[in-house]
């Protein structure tokens, strides 16, 4: 964040430097400066992902606390040895610590340590807020003009039909134009990014033809001019930046310039500055609140004293920009945006080694990566990993096959190079299976870096596959990074690989894929992702719930059982004993026979499914009910024990035996005669056994 900061800040200084440069250009120019100042500030973290070269003047990114104090603490057989040696902990040119500021080093973590939140993260939150509530005056500000454009009425005498027209064809405005009329406002202006439409007072039946026509003309040229858009965007930028008053500059230069290069058009359009100036103060004299800035007011009171003094001002350039122009700026600005995009901290890009060195010691000694040495290997593992060179295909194949089919570790350093090195997809695809086959953990750091070069799809899937068959929990983040490969069978492969991994960071990245467009991935996801037991897993099991998909919907269902105190789940099983699937239905029934401490009645959907369709959710309808004990269910079960399933009869009389009741002992004592033995077995059982009665 500090990083953008700091870029975008470089960026809104070089342009307003520009726009003071070319302060006697015309408003078209400066106004294009600042356009690109604002589509800069918004594409610069996008930038600096993708710069073609890094240029380190950035100050070093700061590291956490716990980081420095772990990545500090010497090992006790190093203890000796750094004190020892001069200089030790003296800082290099590469940016280390610096041995002075050790004490105040060691000191923070302790300080830091006992705030309930790290002061990162109240920044953060404070910015969050900030930018969300200018977001939301953007969003309030942009209905509220559109209401007012869609209840103005059409303007469709032909007085104004002719001048705009005329202001149409003298701009060569491209997109069609409505001219409206309201009562609301007092202020012409111009707004629609998609249909763009001009919204009159009132009182124009009053003004003068050359009034009407320069307003037509000033607030058309802020629609051929795409000006539209460009408030948008930068209310937008604004809103991202706002803690960085230039950011706030830029958007104010902009929204200014706009309207001064607008007020040249409609002097090109032969309007006298003289009177154009006088229909503006007109104007703004009569005009009381303003509509919201995201509208393109014709005039505002805060920056009409400088519009006034620059329509008046003689001599001003009020030219357009030309194509081969605007190419030019455009190609400078990229010139001077990249190297901008290219900052980085200074010696912040890489990791220490004594920081992943530490970074592996603290982990589980489960997810630690296995280093001992590959074992020698034998002749007939040598001669096939030889024969991983042969210029012929086939051969090659064969040899990845069959060192597969060896599953000896010791083939692991020559698959893996035929994993990166080999030009045919095939051969390459082999050797990720070979490896998989293997199963052993020292194979993972090969597939992991094959993973982030391979280009082909079947070979990237056979990887993941590899990597879920050896099922190592380090290989868990590199899994994470393919969840939005392209290829649905990739996604499917790592999504299926993070279920068995079971690693909590696996899981949790797979919430953000429940939506995923490929139904296969949705369903790995929808059968796994409650073992997080989390309120968001439960929150996304509950819209997965509502899936297109039967299965999906089923496994979502299913999966409730882990959340089995958390009441927010009735509702959506009670909604899926209607589901289309009588699968879903099934395991909603169980879902809600396993909440009998939560319902203290039956819930009558429940009760309904009782003469559901299928025997299966019948069954499960009539347990679940069993379980709840509610004797609102015994009319309903006594009907079932008629049902011409004999399991179903069977489920029934132990509900009615659970519940107990008057109305259930004289249920059973009718199935005492039933033609199936073992129904009437279960009923002498359950009347021995009777709650009430």
């Amino acid at each position: 964040m500090i990083e953008t900061l700091i870029r975008t800040s470089a960026l809104f200084a070089l342009v307003g430097i520009a726009a003071f440069v070319v302060r006697r250009s015309s408003a078209t120019l400066r106004h294009t400066l600042w356009s690109f100042a604002i589509v800069g500030a918004v594409l610069l973290p996008v930038l600096s992902k993708v710069a073609p070269f890094q240029w380190r003047v950035l100050p070093a990114a700061s590291v956490s606390p716990s980081a420095v104090s772990r990545s500090k603490a010497p090992k006790a057989d190093q203890v000796d040895d750094e004190a020892s040696t001069p200089g030790a902990a003296r800082s290099n040119v590469d940016g280390d610590e610096q041995g002075a500021g050790a004490p105040a080093e060691s000191a923070a973590p302790s300080l830091l340590a006992r705030l309930p939140f790290s002061p990162a993260t109240g920044l953060l939150a404070l910015w969050a807020v900030g930018a969300l509530i200018l977001l939301a005056r953007l969003v309030v500000g942009l209905v509220t003009v559109n209401r007012i454009a869609e209840r103005a009425t059409e303007v469709t005498d032909d007085a104004w039909r002719n001048l705009t027209d005329r202001a149409i064809r003298a701009l060569d405005v491209r997109v069609p134009v409505e001219v409206r009329r309201s009562d609301e406002v007092a202020m012409p202006f111009a707004t629609g990014l998609v249909r763009p439409i001009i919204v009159l007072p009132a009182n124009t039946d009053t003004w003068n033809p050359q009034q009407r026509e320069a307003v037509l003309l000033h607030e058309l040229a802020h629609i051929s001019r795409g000006d539209l858009a460009m408030n948008v965007l930068s209310h937008v930028m604004r809103a991202a930046y706002w803690v960085n008053p230039l950011a706030w500059l830029a958007a104010h230069r902009l929204r200014v310039e706009g309207e001064k290069a607008c007020d040249d058009a409609v002097i090109r359009g032969g309007a006298r500055p003289s009177e154009y100036a006088d229909q503006l103060l007109s104007i703004v004299r009569t005009v009381g609140n303003t509509v919201p800035n995201v509208a393109l007011a014709m005039a505002r009171r805060s920056d009409f004293e400088g519009r006034l003094l620059a329509i008046l001002e003689p001599g001003v350039p009020r030219g357009r920009l030309t194509r081969m122009r605007s190419f030019t700026l455009a190609v400078l600005f990229i010139a001077a945006v990249m190297p901008l995009a290219a900052m980085t901290p200074i010696g912040g890009a890489m990791p220490k080694p004594q920081d992943i060195e530490t970074a592996l010691n603290e982990m589980p000694s489960s997810q630690q990566p296995n280093n001992a040495p590959l074992p020698e290997a034998s002749s007939t593992i040598a001669a096939l990993a030889a024969s991983l060179d042969d210029e012929t295909v086939s051969v090659r194949l064969a040899a990845v096959n069959s060192l597969g089919n060896l599953q000896d570790p010791a083939a692991i350093a020559a698959l893996a190079k035929a994993l990166k090195e080999d030009t045919d997809a095939r051969v390459r695809e082999a050797a990720a299976w070979a490896l998989g086959e293997i199963d052993d953990n020292r194979a993972v750091p090969h597939l992991l870096e094959s993973l982030k070069a391979e280009k082909a799809t079947k070979v990237r899937e056979k990887i993941v596959q590899a990597l879920n068959q050896i099922d190592d929990p380090s290989a868990t983040n590199g899994v994470i990074a393919v969840l939005r490969d392209p290829a649905p069978e990739v996604r499917r492969a790592a999504a299926s690989a993070l279920a068995e991994f079971e690693d909590p960071a696996g899981l949790k990245a797979l919430l953000g894929m429940t939506r995923d467009e490929d139904v296969q991935v949705r369903r790995e996801i929808a059968q796994h992702i409650g073992q997080l037991e989390t309120s968001e897993a439960l929150q996304a099991l509950i819209g997965m719930a509502t899936d297109a998909d039967d299965e999906v919907r089923a496994s979502a269902i299913e999966q409730f059982h882990h959340f089995e105190n958390d009441a927010q789940v009735i509702a959506p099983l009670v909604r899926a004993l209607k589901d289309k699937s009588p699968h879903v239905r099934q395991h909603a029934a169980e879902g809600l026979g396993n909440r009998n401490e939560q319902l203290k009645s039956a819930p009558g959907a429940l009760i309904d499914a009782l003469q559901d369709p299928n025997r299966d959710v019948r069954r499960s309808a009539a347990s679940a009910l069993g379980n709840i004990g509610d004797e609102a269910a015994v009319p309903a079960l006594k009907r079932l024990v008629s049902d011409n399933d004999t399991e179903t009869r069977r489920h029934a009389v132990e509900a009615l035996k659970d519940i107990g009741g008057a109305d259930a002992i004289t249920a059973l004592m009718g199935l005492l005669k039933d033609s199936d033995p073992e129904v009437r077995k279960t009923a002498a059982e359950a009347l021995g056994k009777r709650r009430g009665g």
